[in-house]
């Protein structure tokens, strides 16, 4: 019964080396299951070896003209699974390493670009403040660096906290203006840097 077996088999398999598609429909519908699962051997997953199953099938009629219908079949199809999947492994192990590498540059590339908006946006703060006049100069470094409150300010400056309020509104607009004719990119930094 098996020798009728290998010779069905090698029967099919030299038509489908001569392109029989129905002959290779009918290889296909016989080692179909076994071929998922070999596949599900390897992936241990079902979609994964439903794909490779059907990578497979198509590598074979690619390759038939490769088939040696002499051979054991079951070997064949078996050897053609599993270098199927450590193909697909290294494949996916060159994508995440590139994947990771590209990650790396990414970031290495926004942390600089970050670095140096944020140099420059400190920058152009500085000659914003510089360009303050005295009072509403050190009533704004009172307030944004020494944290000092509006009443603080107030009675350290013997100034009335309305008097500060209009101070520190003034610097602000200043400031923004600033930021529009020098950096308009920057104005968002701008904002954070004031704000936050």
């Amino acid at each position: 019964m098996e020798q009728l077996e290998d010779f069905k088999n090698a029967k099919l398999l030299n038509a489908v080396k001569t392109d029989d598609s129905a002959a290779f429909n009918e290889i296909y519908h016989q080692y179909r299951k076994k071929t998922y699962g070999y596949a599900y051997h390897f992936t241990r997953s079902r979609e994964e070896a439903e794909e490779l199953t059907q990578d497979v099938f198509v590598r074979l009629w690619e390759n038939r003209l490769k088939i040696d219908p002499e051979k054991n079949f079951d070997a064949f199809l078996y050897t053609l699974i599993r270098n199927n999947f450590l193909s697909t492994l290294r494949k996916k192990a060159r994508e995440k390493a590139y994947s990771n590498e590209n990650l790396k540059y990414e970031q290495s590339f926004y942390a600089i670009e970050d670095e140096l908006n944020a140099k420059e946006t400190k920058q152009i703060a500085q000659e914003a403040i510089e360009s303050l006049s005295p009072q509403v100069k050190k009533i704004y470094l009172m307030s944004r660096n020494d944290h000092h409150t509006h009443e603080e300010i107030s009675q350290l400056m013997g100034i009335s906290k309305n008097t500060v309020n209009n101070h520190l509104k003034k610097s602000l607009g200043i400031m923004r203006k600033y930021f529009r004719t020098y950096s308009p990119e920057t104005i968002l930094s701008f904002v954070l840097i004031m704000f936050c």
